[in-house]
């Protein structure tokens, strides 16, 4: 069924309908997918590949149908296979590990799992993960927040990490907060954090102030759009026009 003859077509299909936001299909899709790689006992590092895919997809697919029983054991799946593909890649492949998706993701996807789901206290587990895993992690940490809503207590932390992100960068018409080496957020619910929370750290005014001014200094052209990038190629230019003394 669905092609499973070919695993790598059928993933990238599963793949596409979810972009298209047909989830029935996707879940169905998913289950048989990783039902059939589960059976095969004897999977390699490609096989297994394919089955940490099919398993996130499951995951998350599942939470979207509000099937938050299943999508929690799906993450557990997640968990162990993804360990498993680590072990063979480190025996066979090591070169590989780098490419894989990132801990912290999993993590981030787990914790909006448990968060969908109602269960707060896992949820806030798996986001402190992805911190630890990426420190400095912005979309981690303003998921974190968001568990506990205007009561939470992290909200001092993820100040202290936009602080350390850098400016504000315009992208496809919005704006957003990018660390260097961590995942980045847009910048509305950074705001809706910052600005709302009842334990209010004075360095939660100030970064969202920060925000809103480099916002508007992207918006009237006195800021670079992305501050960052156009450092790095003033910094590529000569300081002194050799041609001149010629």
């Amino acid at each position: 069924m669905f092609g499973m003859s070919d695993p790598n077509q059928t993933l990238a299909q599963m793949l596409r309908y979810f972009e298209e936001g047909r989830y029935e299909m996707v879940e169905v899709m998913a289950t048989e997918f990783t039902s059939m790689l589960l059976s095969n006992k004897q999977r390699d590092g490609a096989t297994q590949t394919l089955l940490v895919k099919g398993v996130r997809i499951l995951a998350e697919v599942l939470s979207i149908r509000d099937k938050h029983k299943l999508a929690i054991q799906a993450t557990s799946v997640l968990l162990r296979e993804r360990k498993k593909l680590e072990k063979i890649l480190l025996q066979n492949a090591p070169e590989l590990l780098a490419k894989l998706t990132p801990m912290e993701q999993d993590y981030r996807t787990i914790g909006q799992v448990y968060m969908k789901a109602g269960k707060s206290s896992k949820a806030r587990k798996f986001f402190i993960k992805a911190n630890k895993d990426t420190p400095g992690n912005v979309a981690a940490l303003v998921a974190l927040c968001q568990v506990d809503g205007v009561k939470t207590k992290h909200a001092a932390l993820l100040a202290s990490a936009i602080k350390s992100a850098g400016p504000v960068i315009l992208e496809n018409g919005a704006y957003y907060i990018r660390p260097q080496h961590a995942p980045g957020s847009q910048i509305d619910p950074i705001l809706a954090v910052l600005e709302t929370c009842q334990r209010q750290h004075p360095s939660c005014q100030e970064q969202a102030n920060r925000i809103r001014k480099e916002c508007d200094e992207i918006a009237n052209g006195v800021q670079a759009a992305n501050q960052r990038l156009q450092t790095a190629m003033d910094s590529l230019q000569p300081k002194h026009d050799y041609y001149q003394y010629s």
